[in-house]
């Protein structure tokens, strides 16, 4: 069709067919064609539904879902948005593409997506569901995930950073604050904090559309109905308690709202409750009661639970209790303080039946996250048995590595919400620096932006200055991690004869521990444990009979580095590689003689078949090996 034949169509028709064509070409073969066709290709509100349709996640920055709903939408520079979202992917792209060709600069080329937010998702989520055709295919969607999962993460961050903001509400902002660890495992799913939010105001909507009267119901009457109504939509408690009770999902807020069963603590009972009412016009808010959270509503200025005219008005508001996790009805404040009593609270205790701040409500609920992970921990040599899977399941990710994403998360809370002079915030400080900079290193911007001014502000107010060195120092780590991702590749070559026979294994062989069974696949090695990659770690069976080592760590799993007092050991052959048995360290040491091969696909986890994209292009079924993306270091092999 000629241009000619094209000109003699009326505008409405070109702006509908315009619809169907990409942005892309758009820009590139309608708008030449002739003026009038740059007009209408130009327009607006066409640039408007090319935005819409192009990208599904913006940075809150661009207002964008508030310019969609602009009365005045035609002064808005829509193409000019396009365009600039177009650019990112562009560089996105670029810098994923670094990252799959060389580990120079890796860390920081992630942080520098990481950097675009929700802008980058849209790209994050295609490449993480690449075709398997790809030669990349592993460490394309691993790299993806992972600067997608460090977004979330620092969503998660910022929530919880804002809690102590200069005038910030403390009782307000609860959904989002426990939505916020739903983000540390939500992975390539929907259900972010938006979900969370559009979830209770869908609730919300959906009782008073049940309950036409509400307008007309007391507040106790209100509460008592809004309890009855959802727990009758099987949104609070659990079924079989006795064994579910500390599975993970159920300390997740987002998961308790999209899981079928909708399982949940008395925390997240309660928390649903609160969050619905408060859209409702009620103030309600949980109570850190020590058995379990309970939820509690006030009467409104002026005026009692049951809407009479309040007749002393400088009295407290009035306050109703219920326990949304496992009774309809109301809990008398009687009953309350026996139950006190029972729990051996005789004094204080009246602490507990006031409005908990959202800050003490986010530290419980990471003690319940430390204690489901601890619990999963302990069922370890019941792997695979129904209460071990179903303690761990959650909607999407890898088992395993949730676990350790939720332990991370419970840290991370601490640290953000605990206030800088207490004690226990530099008790917590160690532990959390071990965890980052040994299997979350993509989050350095985050640390970098949030936790640094915190640990900052604390090294400042301490009243005795001392040298703060190592898993101590927040600076020195990053630092050190900064230092290992400008290193040049170390090549280790197979020069000799000798070399070939001694060094009998090669780089993405799978084998199985001969002692312990573990699965694990070779990512280095050495003829000589000082010649393995820097950082690595060593395993405790390893390191019992096999090499004495000074380590700044106490567990047997130990960063190792150059200079602890390794003894030379040319004689020996070691090899790193990934694990079943650790999936977060990504360097666990092995002697050769510990090593015995296997060739038979079946028996890799899929967890490892994840992670080993952090090295590996692609698998060959054929010869049960990954096929290296290490080739600077290891290219012989």
């Amino acid at each position: 069709m000629t241009s000619s034949s094209l000109d003699r169509f009326p505008d409405e028709l070109i702006r509908h067919i315009l619809l169907y064509v990409s942005p892309e070409d758009n820009v590139l073969n309608i708008q030449p064609v002739s003026r009038r066709f740059y007009h209408i290709a130009n327009e607006p509100l066409l640039w408007r539904y090319l935005c819409r349709n192009a990208f599904t996640f913006w940075r809150p920055e661009h207002y964008f879902f508030a310019k969609l709903s602009d009365p005045r939408p035609t002064t808005i520079e829509w193409k000019k948005l396009w365009l600039r979202r177009k650019g990112q992917n562009h560089l996105i792209k670029r810098l994923l593409d670094e990252i799959l060709t060389t580990r120079y600069h890796q860390l920081k080329n992630i942080q520098r997506i990481c950097r675009f937010g929700y802008d980058a998702k849209d790209f994050l989520l295609e490449q993480c569901h690449v075709d398997e055709s790809h030669d990349d295919v592993l460490a394309r969607r691993y790299y993806a995930n992972s600067a997608l999962d460090s977004i979330h993460r620092g969503m998660a961050v910022e929530v919880w950073s804002k809690c102590y903001e200069t005038g910030t509400d403390p009782y307000s902002g609860l959904d989002r604050a426990l939505g916020a660890f739903d983000l540390f495992v939500l992975h390539d799913q929907p259900q972010d904090l938006e979900y969370i939010l559009s979830t209770l105001d869908t609730l919300a909507h959906r009782f008073m559309l049940e309950h036409p009267e509400h307008e007309i119901m007391s507040t106790r009457q209100k509460a008592l109905a809004l309890n009855r109504w959802l727990r009758a939509q099987n949104l609070m408690g659990m079924e079989n308690e006795i064994v579910n009770y500390h599975n993970l999902r159920n300390c997740l807020l987002g998961h308790a709202l999209s899981d079928d069963e909708h399982p949940s603590l008395p925390i997240i009972s309660s928390a649903i409750f609160a969050s619905v009412a408060e859209r409702l016009g009620m103030s309600s808010a949980c109570c850190a009661f020590p058995s379990h959270v309970h939820a509690s509503v006030k009467a409104p200025p002026g005026m009692t639970l049951d809407g009479d005219v309040e007749e002393d008005p400088k009295a407290e508001p009035e306050t109703m209790y219920l326990n949304p996790y496992k009774w309809d009805g109301e809990v008398t404040l009687d009953e309350l303080r026996r139950a006190l009593v029972e729990l051996g609270w005789t004094q204080g205790s009246e602490v507990f039946l006031r409005a908990s701040p959202v800050p003490i409500i986010i530290l419980r609920t990471a003690a319940n996250i430390k204690a489901a992970t601890s619990r999963i921990q302990n069922l370890a040599d019941r792997s695979g048995e129904p209460i071990e899977v179903e303690a761990k399941r959650l909607r999407a990710g890898h088992p395993d590595i949730n676990v350790e994403a939720a332990k991370y998360a419970s840290m991370w809370a601490e640290l953000m919400v605990k206030p800088v002079s207490s004690v226990h915030w530099d008790h917590s400080l160690e532990a959390f620096l071990h965890s980052f900079a040994m299997s979350w290193g993509e989050d350095a911007w985050i640390v970098r932006k949030y936790l640094l001014p915190l640990y900052e502000q604390f090294a400042a107010s301490q009243p005795h200055v001392r040298n703060r060195a190592g898993w101590e120092n927040v600076r020195e780590i990053l630092n050190m991690l900064d230092n290992l991702d400008r290193r040049e590749a170390v090549v280790t070559r197979r020069w000799t004869q000798e070399m070939q026979e001694r060094v009998r294994y090669r780089i993405g062989q799978v084998f199985r521990h001969k002692r312990y069974g573990w699965i694990g696949i070779i990512n280095g090695w050495a003829a000589g444990s000082a010649g393995l990659p820097v950082p690595h770690y060593l395993d405790g069976y390893e390191d019992e009979v096999q090499s004495p080592t000074t380590s700044p760590r106490s567990s047997g799993d130990r960063l190792h580095s150059e200079g602890l007092g390794l003894r030379p050991q040319l004689a020996r052959v070691f090899y790193t590689c990934m694990s079943s048995k650790r999936p977060r360290i990504d360097r666990l040491r092995v002697a050769q003689n510990s090593i015995e091969i296997i060739t038979d696909p079946n028996l890799i986890p899929e967890s490892l078949k994840f992670l080993a994209g952090k090295y590996f292009k692609r698998f060959d079924k054929e010869t049960c090996t990954f096929i290296s993306n290490i080739k600077e270091s290891y290219p012989d092999d």
